[in-house]
Order: C-alpha cells, then sequence, then structure tokens
C-alpha cells in the first residue's frame, strides 16, 4: 500500500533488477526500501523477468501516468535479443539430423507462466525451483547421453566459465552465415538506443527524475554458454584461425600460457571477431597473472559473442552516451564492480555477480549504497513547495 505522503520510487528492468533468484530482503530494492524508510519513500520494484527494452518502455509510460513516480530507477539491456536464434537464410542451429531427439526448449506457456510468477515476490521461491529443477533435468540428460554415446547436439548452459565447450562445439558456417549476425547485431543495438531514449524522454517530459544503471555482467562467461560461437567470420582466413583455436587450447590445457597468447594476438590480426579466440586470449593472460589485461580481453570475449549475452561493451557505451546526453544520474555498476574486485584482487566479478548478469547479495548491496544518495537528492529536487 502506497500513502499519498510517501514517495514512489520505482525500479524497471529485467531479472537482475528483479532480483533472481535472491529474496527481496537480499536485493539492491529490499535494502533500499530499508535505508530510506525514514525519508518517506515507497521502493516499488516493477521489474519483469525476461523483458526487453520495447516491452519495458510501455511499463515506464504507465509508471509516469498512472502513479506520480518521485523517481525511476533503469537498469535495462540483458534481454535485446533473448529469443534470437542463429537460424540464417542457408541452415539452421540444428544442423543435419543424426538421431537424436531435438534439444527441449522453453514454450511459449513456459515463459507466460514464469513472468506470470515474477509479478510476486512470495513466488519468487517457486520461479527459482523450477529453474534449478529445469536445468537439473538437462544436466542428467546430458550425462545420459555421454554415457550412452549417442548424442553430439549442443546443449546450452554446459559449462558457466571456460573455454572447452565452445572450442569443441563451433557453430559451422553451413549452419549460419555469421557475417547475419554482424548485421542483426547492429539492429538490436540501435533499437535499444531508440528505446532507451523513448523511457528518458518520456519521465523527463513529466518531470519525473530517472537513474540509469549500466549492466554488470559475468567477464569469464564461457562463449557457449547459450549459443554455438563462430570460430571465424572472415572467409579467406578461416582455416588459419581455426586451427589458431584448436592450437591456443591446447596451449591452455598443457598451461603453456605465453606460447598459446601468442598463437591467439597473431589470430586476432586475422579476424578480430571469434569470441572464443578472445576468450582463450583471456586465459593466457589470466595464467600469466596479467589480471587487468585478462579481465579486458575477456570483456572483449562477451562483446564478441553472438546472441544475447554478448555486446556488453556496447549495450553499456550507450547507457553511458545517452545519460551524458540528456544530462541524467547514472550509476556506473559495471565499472563500480570492476573497481571493488581490483582493490581486493579479487578480478573477473567473481564475488558480485553469480552467473552470467545477476548480482550476488554483495553486488546488489554496492548497488544500494551508490543509488541511496542518488534517490535522496532526485526526491528533494522533485518534492513539491
Amino acid at each position: 500500500m502506497v500513502r499519498d505522503d510517501e514517495h514512489r520510487v520505482f525500479i524497471i528492468g529485467g531479472s537482475a533488477a528483479f532480483g533472481f533468484p535472491y529474496r527481496y530482503a537480499d536485493t539492491f530494492s529490499g535494502m533500499l526500501d530499508r535505508q530510506l524508510t525514514d525519508d518517506r519513500l515507497q521502493i516499488l520494484n516493477t521489474a519483469q523477468v525476461g523483458w526487453t527494452s520495447g516491452e519495458l518502455a510501455p511499463l515506464v509510460d504507465q509508471a509516469v501516468r498512472f502513479y506520480r513516480p518521485s523517481a525511476i530507477v533503469l537498469m535495462v539491456g540483458n534481454n535485446e535479443w533473448f529469443h534470437w536464434q542463429p537460424v540464417s537464410q542457408h541452415g539452421s542451429e540444428r544442423g543435419p539430423s543424426d538421431g537424436t531427439p531435438p534439444r527441449e526448449e522453453l514454450g511459449q506457456t513456459s515463459i507466460t507462466i514464469l513472468k506470470t510468477l515474477a509479478h510476486s515476490r512470495a513466488l519468487a521461491a517457486i520461479e527459482y525451483g523450477l529453474v534449478k529443477w529445469m536445468i537439473s533435468s538437462r544436466q542428467a540428460r546430458q550425462d545420459e547421453a555421454r554415457r550412452s554415446g549417442t548424442r553430439d547436439q549442443f546443449e546450452s548452459h554446459h559449462e558457466l566459465t571456460g573455454s572447452g565447450y565452445a572450442v569443441a562445439m563451433p557453430l559451422s558456417p553451413r549452419q549460419y552465415d555469421p557475417s547475419e549476425w554482424l548485421v542483426a547485431r547492429r539492429n538490436y543495438l540501435d533499437t535499444f538506443r531508440a528505446n532507451l531514449g523513448q523511457m528518458i524522454t518520456v519521465a523527463r517530459d513529466a518531470q519525473v527524475p530517472i537513474v540509469l544503471l549500466t549492466i554488470p555482467f559475468n567477464p569469464r562467461l564461457s562463449p557457449a554458454w547459450k549459443h554455438r560461437q563462430p570460430h571465424s567470420f572472415v572467409p579467406e582466413h578461416r582455416q588459419a584461425v581455426t586451427a589458431a583455436i584448436q592450437g591456443a587450447s591446447r596451449s591452455v590445457s598443457e598451461r603453456q600460457f605465453a606460447a598459446g597468447l601468442e598463437t591467439a594476438t597473431t589470430a586476432l590480426a586475422l579476424d578480430p571477431h571469434p569470441a572464443v579466440l578472445h576468450y582463450l586470449k583471456a586465459q593466457c593472460l589470466e595464467g600469466l597473472e596479467r589480471h587487468q589485461e585478462a579481465e579486458r580481453a575477456y570483456a572483449e570475449s562477451r562483446e564478441r559473442m553472438v546472441g544475447n549475452l554478448g555486446s556488453r561493451l556496447s549495450t553499456n557505451r550507450i547507457i553511458r552516451e545517452l545519460a551524458r546526453q540528456n544530462m541524467v544520474p547514472m550509476v556506473d555498476v559495471q565499472e563500480l564492480f570492476q573497481q571493488y574486485g581490483a582493490r581486493r584482487e579479487r578480478h573477473y566479478n567473481v564475488d558480485l555477480i553469480h552467473d552470467d548478469c545477476h548480482p550476488t547479495p554483495l553486488g546488489h548491496q554496492l548497488i544500494a549504497e551508490a543509488l541511496v544518495p542518488l534517490l535522496r537528492q532526485a526526491v528533494v529536487e522533485n518534492r513539491t513547495p
């Protein structure tokens, strides 16, 4: 219940803003709720699991029109091409049939159920349990397939970190023309910029303060966490780059990091696009204890990944640019997390991101601490005389 003498702060975004998979008290919304009680601020978390910026834009409009918020916090950008699949005009991700059953996907009914559950904090635990059950069931199927030796079909969420699966399960040019991804990626990023700009404009026209958050991410996420990855984007160098990936991978497994780094760096000069190659370079740098360089190389791997888990550097660049152009307050969460880890020599957001993009309770605490002064200032400026 929101009273008329309370100031409403809307949290809008996807599952990271929602606080998945933690209880409300361990999310930045719950922490803000406690810390800002004396300021008469009511935190309303209206984040929606899996929603794109295009789906969230009407939510900003409705909040502004019907609820007179004192401020809006936007944490968007993780789901921009959530439903994208690498299916080109020349083939599909599945490739030729090998007699194994097709990979199970979430149907639209399941997605709708998950989104409905996301509205209720009490039911969030059910959602989390369901997701854990699906992951464990998938793992059981993978283990059975390995034992039977009947399958060589790609499975998402196979390994959270590491390059082994991405090296073993490439997305071949017969299945998907990687040049199509470069065009699709540019279109998605342009759409994200337009949607985020629209949300800022709607809030500004209604004189509602808005705070932007960049999206934190796990730079060491396996390139094949959700999709197979192309091993080459440049046809004339495909053979050399593919061989370099195999060679660098062997060097990593043999802990010959200097040799692997040289192999990966040489190949990247021929073809800068493959995420797997950037990841192998990062693993070599990490093995050489050059952690700051490794962190940048891992981040570049996330940037180059095909699918909705990629383009993290570009997405955050857009958020920063729009914040600067519109003179909107911003918490650079990714930079905040990196500084925290660097001070403690805990690189790669290991304490702050628990999977690909969802902050841990400690990560949520850092976000809340950064937001408190901004929200207090926003309410002061927006308070009616």
